[in-house]
């Protein structure tokens, strides 16, 4: 009985081609998308699965600039946990990441209503004057806004003595150089989410909003019961992007205020630097960006599992 029933499975499956193949035989069949993707996948392997797997060996070694290194175990990860200028580093990297983020997504979302309020020919104009920070280098933004904030010469301390007000010290005291870092990165990258958000609400049919309106929903009512479901997925992708980003940049808070005054501004990109190049210790550095990529997996982990709860997020 089992045969009989064994016999006709493979009799129903070869009449409707249905045989399974094997590697060879999808091999032979497609060898020539094989041969291209051959080249890619060795670049791939080479300039990036290698250097993220020689780096986390690297981690277990005391490896610096022009020393082979010796098998240290989990010597750096111990200095890591207990060195107190990594620790402060990881607290302001996450209140950087966390202030730019959210700024850049708000401003992002009123640039992007801007934007579909206007008129086409304004639109094309104001666009390009809003989108223009995002396409410029982060160094030389960095650079500019180190003019911009000079205590002796920049642009703001001039304004606020135009109006006979003294101005604080944008990049040497307080909280003024940690705030100036969020504020300068914010204004580079929030063009980003303003594209994202503008496609968004561009995807939204007009019939919607015209039957909100129709059953008595003003303006900010209609933002809220139409607008802002269609933006939430969109959202979580801004921030998983941005946080990520956010974490890892560089250029231009080091151009900016390069760690200092001090070590006000040690985000742990800057601290990867210092130990790396300064220290020759590439061990270490290594393993402080094992903590970044740890950090950019937390949030990719949170976002993610908000992404699964989209059902949730529309209620």
């Amino acid at each position: 009985m089992a045969q009989e029933q064994a016999r006709s499975r493979e009799e129903i499956r070869e009449r409707y081609g249905l045989d399974e193949e094997t590697f060879m035989d999808r091999l032979r069949e497609n060898w020539a998308g094989y041969v291209f993707i051959i080249p890619t996948f060795i670049a791939f392997t080479g300039l990036f699965y290698y250097p993220i797997l020689r780096g986390v060996t690297m981690t277990f070694t005391d490896t610096r600039l022009g020393e082979p290194g010796q098998f240290v175990g989990l010597e750096n990860y111990i200095w890591v946990v207990t060195n107190d200028l990594f620790v402060y580093a990881f607290i302001l990297t996450i209140g950087f990441v966390v202030g730019t983020t959210f700024l850049q997504l708000g401003l992002g979302l009123l640039a992007a209503l801007l934007l579909n309020e206007l008129r086409d020919v304004a639109k094309d104009w104001i666009g390009a004057l809003i989108m223009s920070p995002y396409f410029s280098a982060p160094l030389a933004g960095g650079v500019v806004w180190m003019w911009f904030l000079d205590n002796d010469f920049g642009f703001v301390v001039k304004a606020f003595g135009i109006v006979g007000v003294d101005p604080p010290s944008f990049l040497a005291t307080g909280m003024w150089p940690f705030i100036s870092l969020i504020v300068a990165q914010t204004w580079h990258d929030y063009a980003y989410s303003a594209i994202i958000y503008a496609a968004a609400i561009a995807s939204i049919p007009k019939e919607q909003y015209e039957a909100a309106a129709q059953s008595g929903a003003n303006r900010l009512q209609r933002f809220r019961d139409v607008t802002v479901p269609r933006l939430l997925i969109p959202t979580i992708v801004i921030l998983s992007l941005r946080t990520a980003w956010n974490i890892a940049e560089f250029s231009q808070p080091f151009a900016l205020t390069g760690g200092g005054p001090g070590t006000r501004t040690m985000i742990l990109s800057i601290l990867t630097y210092r130990v790396a190049f300064v220290n020759n210790n590439f061990a270490r550095a290594y393993t402080i960006g094992m903590a970044m990529v740890l950090l950019s997996m937390t949030a990719a982990v949170i976002y993610v599992k908000a992404i699964d709860e989209e059902e949730n997020l529309y209620v």
